[in-house]
Formats: structure tokens, C-alpha cells, sequence
């Protein structure tokens, strides 16, 4: 079948892009002399999971418990403040394969008893993680078993990370000092992915939009509309009202994150349409410049989203092929994990 005609709205990845995506990442953290811990809360899927492990992962990288208990991977990653009611969860996770956490307090560490930790440092970015060198050795005292650190550098810039090895030198300078063996230095996002030799103490880094890259990534310049292999087919559904059309796709089908910078939900390809506003099932679009008699109703149209990973979590199933044919479906094994 022809992906054009799945009924819309529908998700469809391209395999020949997804694939060299993910061997790409693979390829640059070998070259940069870091392992790959991929974040799968980008795409939630388990048949893709695998794919990165196949191709070299080291194991994956969760947002929550939920996540990791329907997704594969031996060596697991909950890159989250954890909270004691989660732990009996953890725990029987612990049982199969190997779990790290990630803290930020003294308290959390303590209930972690027998489970592999890293302290979150703060960066720059200001979401979590210890303030200083000394919180950071007051956590990992209280660690049952401290492996190391967790850094977040978001959508740092040069200097950020510059400033931010700064930051991570003095913390594991204070950790020897303790006593204390950081045997992992985890960092990485995809927009920071290639100011990885910026930190060169990292050992593994934990990227997840690269496996699809969206429109945000794209107007940061980390990735081309050729790198972008998911992609929601939607269609024209009204053109009534002047100077605009209405797409069969709003805040049910994208993510509500604009892309950075720029203030539209979507990448039209092919097209130089903007998406200023969304209803939950209408899309509203600025079809300028108008061309070819400018848009038709039953008309369908291919956006990347703003926030691929929020899209994602939208859905319960995304169409697969190669070269615009549909060859099966993935379910998205993880939707709405989010306890």
C-alpha cells in the first residue's frame, strides 16, 4: 500500500532514514570514545529499541519505571528523581537486568539499597541535579552503590559546555578527594550530541529524538528534512475561511510544543505552509504564498512535528516502510507509561 493512502491522521517512518540514523549515532560515539545509551522515550517502541541495541547500544534510557518494564534492553537507565512509592517496581526490575538510577538528594539515595546510582549534576540547565561539588559528595556518601554522575546539557551552546566541564571537573575532583570512584560520567541529548569532546571525561551519552529528529531539530540546525524519518501524513478538510485551510490534525495528533524559535507546530514538507494554532482535531495553517491555486479540500499534506517525542506518546500505532510504501505497523509499547 501506498503510504498516501493510509487514513489520516496517521504516523509513518521512513526505515531507510531511521536506520541510518540510528547507525549514524553509533558511528559518532564510537569515533568520539563514548558507548550509547540511548533515550527511548523519544519513540516508545520496542522494535525500535532492539534496532539500537542491535547496533551497538549499551542499553537504554528511561524517563520512567513504566517504560522499562515494556521496552528491551539488559542494562537499564530510569533517568528520573525516583520516589519511594516507585521502588517495590524497581526492585522486581532489578531482578532481570541490570538498573541504574539517577538522584539528586540525599533521601532518595538512602532508599536505594542495592541499586546502582549515579548523582545528577546541574549543569547550567536548572531542572535538577546538585548545586556544588559538596552536595553532590553528600549524595553519593549516601548511595548504596555509587557508579558515577548524570549530567542534562538540554540545548547548551559552545560555552555552555564549557562552562559546564568546568563544573563536572570540580565535581569529580571533589568525589576522588571523598574517596569516591565516578566510574560513569553520564551526559548527552541529541542537539548536544556533537559538543560531546567539549566533556571529554563523558563515557556514554544518553540521545533519543536523532532515532526520527523533528522540525525543532531541524531549525537548530542539528539535522536536514532528510534526517527526519517520522512524519504525519494529514489532509486538507476545509478551506472555507480566507487565507487559510484546516488540517485533520491539532493538539490530539501533535505535540502542543511550537517549534523552537520559529512559532508553528509543524514542518510542511514540500510546502511553505505555517501552523499557528491548534484545536484538539483542527489544525489551522497559513497557506502563504499561495501556489498552485493554493489548497485543496481532500488534499493531504506531509508535516514533521515540532516535538517528536510528545507526538509519539499521542499514538497508539506508527505505519513503517521504505520509499513511500507502507510495509506493517509498530505499537507504541510505552504510550502513556508515564508512573
Amino acid at each position: 500500500m501506498d503510504a498516501l493512502d493510509l487514513d489520516t491522521p496517521a504516523l509513518y517512518v521512513d526505515l531507510d532514514v531511521l536506520e541510518r540514523n540510528i547507525a549514524r549515532m553509533q558511528e559518532q560515539c564510537r569515533a568520539w570514545g563514548v558507548a550509547l545509551r540511548p533515550h527511548v522515550k523519544t519513540h516508545k517502541i520496542a522494535e525500535i529499541a532492539q534496532m539500537q541495541l542491535d547496533a551497538g547500544a549499551i542499553g537504554i534510557t528511561v524517563a520512567k519505571v513504566g517504560e522499562a518494564e515494556v521496552l528491551p534492553g539488559d542494562d537499564v537507565l530510569v533517568a528520573y528523581p525516583l520516589q519511594k512509592p516507585k521502588l517495590p517496581r524497581l526492585k522486581e526490575l532489578a531482578k532481570t537486568r541490570r538498573v541504574k538510577v539517577a538522584v539528586d538528594s540525599v533521601d532518595v539515595a538512602q532508599d536505594l539499597d542495592g541499586i546502582a546510582t549515579l548523582v545528577e549534576i546541574d549543569v547550567g540547565v536548572a531542572r535538577t541535579g546538585a548545586q556544588s561539588p559538596e552536595q553532590a559528595v553528600e549524595i553519593a556518601k549516601a548511595c548504596s552503590d555509587f557508579q558515577g554522575i548524570f549530567y542534562w546539557p538540554s540545548w547548551l551552546d559552545e560555552a555552555g559546555f564549557r562552562a559546564a566541564c568546568l563544573k563536572l571537573d570540580a565535581v569529580l575532583a571533589a568525589l576522588a578527594q571523598a574517596g569516591l570512584e565516578a566510574r560513569i560520567v553520564s551526559g548527552g541529548s541529541t542537539p548536544g550530541a556533537a559538543k560531546t569532546p567539549l566533556i571529554p571525561r563523558t563515557t556514554e551519552i544518553r540521545p533519543g529524538t536523532y532515532v526520527f529528529y523533528d522540525a525543532s531539530s531541524m531549525a537548530a540546525k542539528v539535522c536536514e528534512e532528510a534526517d527526519c524519518a517520522l512524519r504525519v501524513l494529514t489532509t486538507v478538510v476545509s478551506t472555507a475561511v480566507p487565507g487559510q485551510c484546516v488540517i485533520d490534525a491539532g493538539s490530539k495528533t501533535f505535540s502542543s510544543d511550537q517549534t523552537v524559535g520559529v512559532g508553528t507546530f509543524g514542518h510542511f514538507i514540500g510546502r511553505p505552509w505555517t501552523m499557528r494554532k491548534m484545536n484538539e482535531e483542527h489544525g489551522y495553517v497559513e497557506p502563504r504564498p499561495l501556489t498552485n491555486g493554493g489548497p485543496r479540500v481532500g488534499e493531504k499534506v506531509w508535516v514533521v512535528p515540532s516535538h517528536v517525542c510528545a507526538t509519539v506518546n499521542l499514538h497508539d500505532e506508527i505505519w513503517y516502510g521504505r520509499g513511500g510504501r507502507v510495509e506493517g505497523r509498530w505499537k507504541v509499547a510505552a504510550r502513556g507509561k508515564v508512573r
